[in-house]
């Protein structure tokens, strides 16, 4: 909680020094002019990674990554890309790639992503499926062995697709 508290308040203690230093006329407004190209190129990079992190971290997938990291390769049995799915605060929608062999299922996201979010395999044993709603939409609750305070939803369109693809590994619940 605390971390996700800290990355929170980074931008808001930068906007913060930024505005002070503005109104005590430290800086000319020609060079701030000459200076925003810089910032722009270097500030906007940097927002992406931190919002990336930022959101790996609100929804839980930092934690899942360290209890079920990637060992070896991501599996290519089966293969599912741009799918949509939903982790506590954060939304990843169309950008997560799904990979599930009779081992494991794993779940990466796509490039711009990536930041703050490594790919997530998680053993066919550990994982317990249920029906859950979010709205009115049918959706799949993926709950977990090793890091129970984190659920992963997934569409129910998905998980038909994975059933078919490995009945017997599929967990039921």
């Amino acid at each position: 909680m605390r971390r996700v508290l800290l990355v929170l308040l980074l931008p808001a203690l930068a906007g913060m020094v930024a505005s002070v230093l503005a109104r005590s006329g430290a800086f000319e407004h020609a060079a701030l002019r000459e200076l925003a190209p810089l910032l722009a190129i270097v500030g906007m990079p940097l927002l992406w990674l931190w919002i990336s992190w930022g959101v790996a971290y609100a929804g839980g997938w930092h934690d899942l990554a360290k209890a079920y990291p990637l060992q070896g390769e991501i599996p290519v049995a089966h293969r599912w890309r741009f799918q949509s799915i939903q982790m506590g605060l954060s939304s990843y929608r169309n950008s997560i790639h799904v990979a599930a062999d009779s081992r494991r299922i794993c779940f990466w996201p796509m490039v711009l992503f990536r930041a703050g979010n490594r790919p997530i395999c998680i053993p066919w044993p550990d994982i317990t499926a249920s029906p859950a709603k979010v709205l009115w939409l049918p959706m799949i609750r993926l709950h977990f062995a090793r890091v129970p305070q984190h659920d992963i939803l997934i569409r129910r369109s998905l998980a038909a697709k994975i059933r078919a693809a490995f009945g017997d590994a599929w967990p039921v619940g």
